[in-house]
């Protein structure tokens, strides 16, 4: 798992949280994540929202290179 930054939401540069659970058993490096916005917010991108899945890093999650605003 990699470290980031804080995170914005690319549809209203409101702030996301990210939470990832991580089972190390057997050198596993992927976490369980899961990205959504701090306080509810109307954003165009809503109906991507909360993004989830499994990845080493959060923004190797299915769906951040649409969600997740460039790194500050």
């Amino acid at each position: 798992m990699t470290r980031h930054g804080p995170l914005l939401c690319r549809g209203c540069a409101g702030n996301l949280y990210a939470v990832c659970t991580t089972d190390h058993a057997g050198g596993n490096k992927a976490g369980q994540w899961e990205v959504d916005h701090e306080m509810p917010v109307p954003c165009p991108l809503a109906g991507l929202l909360p993004l989830t899945g499994t990845a080493a890093s959060v923004h190797d999650l299915p769906g951040a290179e649409e969600v997740l605003g460039p790194p500050l």
